[in-house]
């Protein structure tokens, strides 16, 4: 004797729920709060469209949604963190394991503030994964079909129809009874909802034959988690061709397009790269050339023998007294300029500039563009910039130096110049957008400006001072 299984047999419908049609929306409000009055849990209303107070009437409760965002943007938080701590902060010979990377010096557990933002967008990705995931099952969503779509009554739900609809799974619900009530609280129709199973029951086959697919598709993602973790004497599979074997050279290979059969290809004869052309280390950089030099090393008459000739002097003649004491020794410098001249800066201007009035008011309009705005128009430390700052924040703003004190009127040319293209401190370098003549220019500016604080009788036109002695 066998048993039979008789694929063709029909279940039976499934009671959902009672529909009640009413009047209107105000019919329908009243009616919802009477049904949720007497003991109702589980009732929907349906209408063409938003009904203010529909919610308080059906007594719903508030969704969860923002509960679920929030644990899952936490779940992003600790995701993200726990995944940089690991990767960055733990390194083993275990499979998988991190790496003790450092940023800036620290250990990878103390790193916290450069792995915020990945951690933020963790909590970003999650919490919109749980808003609109949640959403969807919340509202058993999707769903291709609804029995209510079968009622033809219901159609007139998005024209001018309201309708109340009591689930048959509320505590309350009896068939009969509850359709009297409906009727008796006044709906014009009260019509059962039935889910309709339509069509057979699979044959046993199908479930086997889902049952293999299923297992059969798990054993390419286990042959690639196999194959990463072992050793194999054949060529490894190469999915992105394209990507892995780019046509393209790399260096220190073999090609067969050129004669030497050499990837890498050597300069172009008579090229030049960027900057290469700047030999003059005066003009460029502001310090003495390595080459060409005479005397011996360690004596003070170490000079270049291709300018032994006239020179063009960076200071005023009346300086020279002035840098000379009573015992003849000149001043000790500054500690910052003897650090500055373990190089051999320039104490000259560059033989290759020419220095003249042009020279000078072209620095002077350089300078007024490029520096007033923070040492002045006069080189005190009072450009505009510096009185703002000093009045927002005065406690932590360090004002600019001035171009008249000791540690700055005794640097050589070539320090200044430095100074102007690669910048001291909090003051940037203007080197990408100022050119080396202007600069010069500038040097030369800042030297009259200086001159101009530290002027004597000499430094007048023979006239003027004839005039001033002729006064006296």
């Amino acid at each position: 004797m066998s048993d039979t299984h008789d694929t063709n047999a029909t279940p039976e419908p499934k009671r959902l729920g009672l529909l009640a049609q009413f009047e209107g929306p105000d019919e329908l409000i009243a009616a919802a709060e009477r049904v949720t009055d007497d003991g109702y849990k589980k009732v929907e209303a349906f209408s063409p469209f938003a009904i203010i107070g529909i919610d308080d009437a059906l007594k719903a409760k508030g969704t969860i949604l923002p509960f679920i965002s929030l644990v899952m943007g936490m779940t992003g938080c600790l995701v993200g963190l726990g995944m940089q701590l690991y990767c960055n902060g733990l390194e083993g010979p275990w499979w998988l394991s991190g790496y003790a990377f450092q940023i800036s010096a620290k250990p990878g557990f103390s790193s916290i503030p450069a792995f915020i933002p990945v951690t933020f967008e963790c909590i970003i990705l999650l919490s919109a994964f749980g808003a609109f995931f949640g959403m969807l099952i919340l509202n058993q969503l999707p769903k291709l079909s609804n029995p209510l779509f079968r009622n033809e009554g219901f159609a007139r739900a998005t024209d001018d129809g309201f309708f109340l609809f009591i689930e048959s799974d509320d505590a309350k619900y009896a068939d009969a009874e509850t359709g009297a009530y409906l009727t008796s609280i006044g709906a014009t129709s009260v019509e059962p909802i039935d889910e309709i199973a339509e069509g057979h029951t699979l044959p046993g086959v199908i479930h086997l034959v889902g049952a293999v697919t299923a297992t059969a598709a798990l054993l390419i993602p286990l042959y690639i988690w196999m194959s990463s973790s072992t050793t194999s004497s054949v060529p490894r599979i190469s999915l992105f061709k394209d990507m892995e074997s780019q046509a393209k050279f790399k260096a220190q290979t073999a090609s067969s397009v050129f004669g030497d059969v050499l990837s890498p290809r050597k300069p172009i004869t008579g090229t030049v790269a960027r900057g290469g052309l700047r030999g003059d280390t005066e003009f460029y950089e502001g310090v003495e050339s390595d080459s060409n030099l005479t005397g011996f090393f360690g004596s003070d008459s170490l000079r270049f023998a291709s300018r032994e000739a006239r020179r063009i002097p960076a200071r005023f003649a009346s300086d020279d007294a002035d840098d000379q004491g009573d015992d003849g020794e000149a001043p000790a410098a500054a500690p910052e300029d003897e650090a500055a001249n373990e190089r051999n800066w320039i104490k000259d201007f560059p033989e290759s500039l020419t220095v003249n009035e042009e020279l000078m008011d072209r620095g002077q309009q350089r300078y007024n563009i490029h520096c007033a705005a923070c040492h002045g128009l006069a080189g005190n430390g009072d450009g505009l910039v510096s009185k703002r700052a000093m009045k927002v924040s005065g406690a932590t703003w360090t004002p600019p130096t001035s171009l008249h004190v000791e540690a700055v009127v005794t640097q050589p040319v070539g320090r200044v110049f430095d100074t102007i293209s690669n910048g001291r401190r909090k003051m940037p370098g203007y080197a990408s957008h100022i050119t080396p003549e202007d600069r010069w220019a500038i040097v030369l500016y800042i030297q009259a400006l200086q001159r101009s604080q530290n002027a004597s009788a000499d430094d007048l036109p023979a006239e003027k001072r004839r005039a001033m002695e002729d006064r006296s």
